[in-house]
């Protein structure tokens, strides 16, 4: 027997959250596939669907974890089999969203066979600026710095992890039999990425980043330094240090 789902992936700003509350609750729920969102205590700077918009159709995967806590491909994986396993017991079809992609790729067609990683290389990675990792990782593994966006610290960093513990990122290759798609007999019965012109999608994105400085996002990101310290990983997401930096620069 398979099992259908269907794919919504959009680019940052897209309007995806607004068209899955369109969808009927008695035959979908959301599986979201999106390292922001995962965090609780972050719902400005990670745009994550309101309370009201959770209740119109049940959401997997959105404000579950600690901003303390670390997010890698290997958790997500694991926290999405058994949000999979629960809507498929229901009996509904699991809408899966993703802005980049990266987790959702990782989790439907399987991961790299990366090494467990040591709390203290964790820890020496998250500790490190973004131009420290790209020195570091053009030293020990320069292939890997090469497909890898110069922007993406947490690529960067899981790259780095993986080289610190003796293995070559570069070389690592997907292991199919962790493909959900294989494990559960998904299928794959619709995908849907909305695609906006670009000059459209820069003004919403631009929108958004006004909106999100006027519901206050400094004042969450400083609360969250307060809490868990500046380095702790939900402060990793993008523009989170923009907001800490104009809130330095603010007179308290």
């Amino acid at each position: 027997m398979t099992f259908p789902i269907l794919i919504l992936a959009a680019p940052t700003g897209a309007g995806k959250t607004s068209l899955i509350t369109e969808l009927d609750p008695t035959r979908f729920e959301i599986l979201s596939f999106d390292s922001r969102q995962i965090y609780r205590e972050m719902p400005i700077g990670t745009a994550a669907p309101t309370k009201e918009q959770q209740s119109k159709i049940r959401h997997h995967l959105v404000e579950v974890l600690s901003p303390k806590e670390s997010i890698d491909a290997g958790l997500y994986n694991r926290m999405a089999e058994e949000a999979l396993q629960k809507v498929l017991n229901t009996d509904k079809i699991p809408v899966f969203t993703a802005g980049t992609g990266f987790y959702l790729k990782a989790f439907l067609f399987g991961m790299f066979p990366v090494p467990e990683i040591s709390v203290s290389v964790r820890e020496r990675v998250l500790s490190m600026s973004i131009e420290e990792k790209k020195v570091l990782l053009n030293d020990l593994d320069p292939e890997a710095l090469d497909k890898i966006f110069s922007g993406d610290d947490y690529r960067l960093g899981r790259a780095l992890e993986v080289n610190l513990m003796g293995e070559k990122w570069s070389r690592l290759k997907i292991d199919p039999n962790t493909s959900a798609i294989y494990k559960y007999n998904l299928e794959i019965r619709l995908g849907i990425f909305l695609d906006l012109d670009r000059k459209e999608l820069y003004e919403r994105i631009n929108l958004r980043a006004k909106r999100m400085i006027d519901l206050g996002m400094a004042d969450e990101a400083w609360e969250i330094r307060e809490r868990y310290g500046e380095s702790c990983p939900g402060l990793k997401s993008l523009g989170y240090n923009f907001a800490l930096e104009n809130k330095k620069e603010t007179p308290m």
